[in-house]
C-alpha cells in the first residue's frame, strides 16, 4: 500500500514537473526545449532580454514554483508531505540563489553593454559628422573640377584653332622646306665625296709622315745600339784572373788585377802596356771573389772588365792576355742580349749543332756600320769559318716588332 502510494506521488510529481513553467520553458531538455534558432531570432531574443528585467521574471518564476510545490505537497500522503516540503524548499532556495546571481551578473553585463552601445553611438555620430564634412568637401571639389574642365575645354578649343592655323602655315611652307632639304642633301653628298678625298689624301700624307718618323727614330735607335756595341768592342772581359784571396774590397781587387796583367806582359811589351793601362778603366763585375777550379788549380777570381780608350788598345790588351793563358771575351751590353740569343737560336735552326761546334758571336764594323758576325768551328779541331752576318737591332725594344726579318741574316758564309 505504501509502495503504491509512493509511486503515485512520484508519477504526479513527474507529470506536474513536465507541465510546470520550468518544464515548458527550461533549457534542460523535454518537449519544450528550443533547438535550431536562426541568427535573426537570437538577435530578437537578445533585444527582448535587454528590454525585460530578469529580476521580475525570476520573481514570477519563484512564485510559480512555490505554488506548484504547495500543490504537489498537498496531494502527497501525509507521512511524506513534511519530507517533500523540506526537500523542495531547499531546492527552491538553491534555484532562487542561482537566479539572484544571474540577475546580478545580467545587471553588470547590461551596464557594460549600455556603456559600449553609448560609445558606439558616439563613434557613429562622429563618423557621420566626418562623412557629412567629407561630402561637403567633395561637392566643393567636384564643383571646382567641373569649372576647371569647362575652362580647359575653352582653352582646348582656342588651342585647336591655333593648331589649325599653324598647320595651314606649315602646309604652305612645307614645299619650300622640302626643296631646300633636297638641295642641301645634294650639296652634302658632293661635300662628303670631296671630304672623303681630302681625308684619304691627308691620311696618306699622315701615314707617310708617320712611317718616315718611325724609320727616322728607328735609325737613330740603331745608331744608339751601334754606339753601345762600339764601346763594348773597346773592352776586354776576363774571368780567370787569380786575385789570390777571397775578398769584396773593390780597390784591392783592382790593384791585384793590374798587378797580374803587368806580370802577363813580355819584356818588350811592358812600356806599351803601362801606357794602355793608364788609359784603361778597370770595372769589377761581381760582388766578391769566388773560389773556382782553373787548369787543375784552385783560384779566387771575379769577372773583370778592362774598358780601354779605343779598339786598338783593346786588341793589344787582348793579345797580351791570350798569350799569358787568360781567356778574354766580349762584354755584351745588356740591351742586346736577347737579340744575341735569338741569333744563336737562328744559327742552330739552320743546322749548326752546339754539341759538335763552337759558336762565336762578335760585333764588327763594316763600312761605318756595326754588324753581328757569327763564326763556327768544329770542336774536333780546325779553324773558324763565317756562318752569317746580321744587322744591328734598334736600342729601343719596341722597335723590334717594326723590323722585317729581324733575325734573318744579311748574308751567309
Amino acid at each position: 500500500m505504501e509502495e503504491g502510494n509512493k509511486r503515485s506521488v512520484e508519477e504526479q510529481w513527474k507529470i506536474r514537473g513536465e507541465g510546470s513553467l520550468l518544464g515548458k520553458h527550461g533549457r534542460g531538455g523535454g518537449d519544450g526545449a528550443v533547438v535550431g534558432r536562426s541568427p535573426r531570432q537570437e538577435q530578437g531574443i537578445r533585444s527582448i532580454r535587454r528590454k525585460l528585467d530578469l529580476g521580475d521574471i525570476f520573481s514570477n518564476i519563484s512564485g510559480v514554483m512555490r505554488s506548484e510545490i504547495v500543490s504537489v505537497v498537498g496531494n502527497a500522503p501525509k507521512e511524506m508531505q513534511k519530507v517533500m516540503k523540506d526537500g523542495m524548499e531547499v531546492m527552491v532556495k538553491a534555484v532562487e540563489e542561482m537566479m539572484s546571481r544571474i540577475t546580478e551578473k545580467d545587471r553588470r553585463d547590461s551596464g557594460e553593454r549600455n556603456a559600449k552601445e553609448k560609445r558606439a553611438e558616439e563613434c557613429m555620430a562622429r563618423i557621420e559628422e566626418k562623412l557629412q564634412r567629407m561630402e561637403k568637401r567633395a561637392e566643393v571639389a567636384l564643383a571646382k573640377a567641373e569649372k576647371g574642365v569647362k575652362e580647359l575645354e575653352k582653352k582646348a578649343e582656342v588651342g585647336l584653332s591655333k593648331v589649325k592655323e599653324l598647320e595651314e602655315r606649315i602646309g604652305g611652307g612645307l614645299e619650300k622646306v622640302e626643296a631646300k632639304v633636297k638641295d642641301m642633301d645634294e650639296r652634302a653628298k658632293v661635300e662628303k665625296v670631296e671630304m672623303e678625298d681630302k681625308v684619304k689624301s691627308v691620311t696618306a700624307e699622315v701615314d707617310m709622315a708617320l712611317g718616315e718618323a718611325i724609320r727616322s727614330r728607328m735609325k737613330e735607335s740603331v745608331k744608339d745600339m751601334e754606339g753601345k756595341l762600339r764601346a763594348a768592342m773597346c773592352g776586354v772581359k776576363v774571368g780567370n784572373i787569380n786575385i789570390g784571396q777571397e775578398t769584396d774590397n773593390k780597390a784591392l781587387i783592382v790593384r791585384m788585377v793590374l798587378g797580374e796583367v803587368r806580370k802577363a806582359a813580355r819584356s818588350g811589351e811592358t812600356g806599351e802596356l803601362d801606357k794602355i793601362l793608364r788609359r784603361t778603366r778597370v770595372v769589377v763585375l761581381g760582388k766578391r771573389t769566388e773560389v773556382r777550379q782553373e787548369g787543375g788549380e784552385t783560384i779566387q777570381s771575379v769577372p773583370i772588365l778592362l774598358q780601354c780608350q779605343d779598339r786598338k788598345d783593346g786588341q793589344v790588351l787582348e793579345g797580351i792576355l791570350k798569350a799569358a793563358g787568360y781567356f778574354p771575351t766580349l762584354h755584351w751590353p745588356e740591351e742586346v742580349m736577347d737579340f744575341i740569343k735569338g741569333v744563336r737560336e737562328e744559327v742552330i735552326r739552320r743546322g749548326v749543332s752546339e754539341q759538335g761546334c763552337w759558336i762565336r758571336i762578335r760585333p764588327e764594323e763594316e763600312e761605318g756600320r756595326i754588324r753581328i758576325r757569327v763564326d763556327t768551328k768544329p770542336k774536333t779541331g780546325g779553324r773558324f769559318r763565317l756562318e752569317g752576318v746580321w744587322g744591328c737591332p734598334p736600342l729601343r725594344r719596341w722597335f723590334w716588332e717594326e723590323v722585317d726579318g729581324l733575325y734573318t741574316p744579311l748574308y751567309v758564309g
